[in-house]
């Protein structure tokens, strides 16, 4: 199988299933009028004022007056994309749908995708980009554009096209200081990352400036400027996973732009990056980083995730975790709250899936397999018991029982079976080595096939940074 084969083979049910949830009924939130809040939780459902689920995923942010416009994805019935406005980046209200299935034929059986907002001075018009894809086809891989006078009105659908016969998916728009505006998108089947200079009515691309890491595999950008820096945030492609997130850094938008550097936790604290939205105050300007929590078992309970980001130099970003957040607009600072989890889940670097008790009883009703990601499910759930410097018991949530040496579950007690030593490797993965056998857990499966169990084999020290039967992540539950 080809590396273009297998994104396709990877992204297909993850697109059949994105197709069948525009149908599909939704996890709503009972609509109520709700209280004016005052700081963003993380991990709970964002409602806006009234009591409504706030439907903006992978969207972006415009300052326009006194107000901060959010758009972004509804995959609700007949809308595509939604605005949102807000004062204070916390308590939002709807404004109205920008597009629907009606505001163009070409849209009747699209899909849209990251739309982003920008406004140019010189037309005075607002522009909006997207990725345009058919609900039942993967394969379109284009861009698209819509225009309006009023960020709140309805948008008029222009056209979706390949910049210069390029793919386009995962994309993004940054308005510079001097007003040119750049394009940047996902290409090559995800292999690579364009930048395109648009045209001054920011219609269409002028120019392809030039293509970030070429075989990389990065997606979802999102573009910042800092100073005299540029910044650049993209995940791995991944579908609806989340992975590490990754930053580089330019003097100018056309390079050269830095090697590719990690930041903040190996999942990126369970998110995807859509957003850093400039918070400027009359003291400082922050920064904030907008992600998506993608749940890859059911889309409308995916969630949004707003994060600090700061700078220890010139160069080098830094992303915590924060439960809760407060943002003084008058000011411009920011006020986070951290609650550090106390349990997590075990992912696979070979499958890319979590541990949890089979769900079928053919194979022992104590066995471990692995399973796609799904936050509703408590079975996913374990905690790590220190015993020693590197040694841990781990400990099921649900059941209460302990993994052991036959890569099952089992009752407490004083064996050496139950105690794993937890051998880290430098991308902050780890293998799990059993005390009493000296066996590693491992995992053998096709990547394709589902519920089977895991077991044990001799430990390997070699380790495969991308793909490793003997590789987990133990990635704290952040909510």
């Amino acid at each position: 199988m080809t590396k273009s084969t297998a994104i396709r083979t990877r992204l297909a049910p993850l697109w059949a299933l994105l197709a069948a949830c525009t149908l599909a009924p939704s996890l709503e939130v009972a609509a109520q009028k709700t209280e004016a809040k005052t700081t963003i939780v993380n991990g709970a459902v964002h409602t806006d004022i009234a009591g409504n689920l706030i439907n903006a995923h992978g969207g972006g942010f415009l300052k326009v007056g006194e107000y901060y416009y959010w758009i972004g994805e509804n995959r609700h019935d007949d809308v595509l994309v939604s605005c949102y406005r807000s004062k204070d980046l916390v308590n939002w209200e709807l404004r109205g749908d920008l597009l629907t299935r009606q505001s163009n034929p070409e849209l009747a059986k699209a899909n849209i995708e990251r739309p982003k907002v920008i406004y140019n001075e010189a037309t005075k018009q607002f522009v909006m980009w997207m990725h345009y894809e058919i609900r039942t086809d993967y394969s379109y891989a284009r861009a698209a554009v819509a225009t309006s006078s009023d960020i709140e009105k309805p948008f008029t659908y222009l056209r979706s096209f390949r910049p210069f016969d390029n793919m386009s998916r995962d994309c993004n728009l940054f308005k510079d200081d001097d007003g040119t505006a750049y394009f940047i998108s996902s290409t090559r089947e995800n292999r690579d990352m364009n930048v395109y200079e648009l045209t001054a009515d920011y219609l269409d691309v002028k120019e392809k400036v030039l293509t970030l890491w070429p075989g990389s595999q990065r997606e979802a950008p999102a573009v910042v400027k800092r100073g005299r820096y540029y910044f650049m945030l993209t995940s791995f492609c991944t579908g609806w996973d989340p992975n590490q997130a990754k930053y580089a850094f330019a003097t100018s938008m056309r390079g050269p732009w830095s090697a590719l550097k990690n930041v903040g936790s190996p999942m990126s604290f369970d998110t995807q990056p859509t957003y850093i939205l400039p918070i400027q105050g009359a003291k400082t300007t922050s920064y904030l980083y907008v992600g998506d929590r993608w749940d890859p078992s059911q889309y409308f309970n995916s969630r949004y995730i707003f994060l600090p980001l700061t700078f220890a130099n010139d160069t080098t970003m830094v992303m915590e975790w924060a439960s809760k957040l407060s943002v003084d607009m008058k000011s411009g600072k920011l006020s986070a709250k951290a609650t550090t989890p106390k349990q997590l889940r075990i992912k696979s670097k070979w499958t890319g899936a979590y541990l949890a008790p089979l769900r079928t009883a053919e194979n022992g009703a104590n066995a471990i397999g692995n399973y796609r990601l799904d936050y509703a499910k408590e079975d996913q759930r374990w905690v790590v018991e220190p015993t020693g410097k590197d040694f841990a018991r781990i400990r099921h949530v649900p059941s209460g029982r302990y993994l052991d040496d036959q890569a099952a579950l089992s009752d407490k007690n004083k064996d050496d079976g139950q105690v794993w030593k937890i051998v880290k490797q430098s991308d902050g993965w780890c293998k799990l080595v059993n005390k009493k056998s000296g066996k590693a857990l491992s995992i053998e499966r096709s990547r394709n096939k589902s519920d089977e169990k895991l077991f044990t084999t001799a430990f390997d020290e070699k380790y495969d940074q991308h793909y490793d039967k003997q590789g987990f992540l133990l990635a704290p539950a952040y909510e």
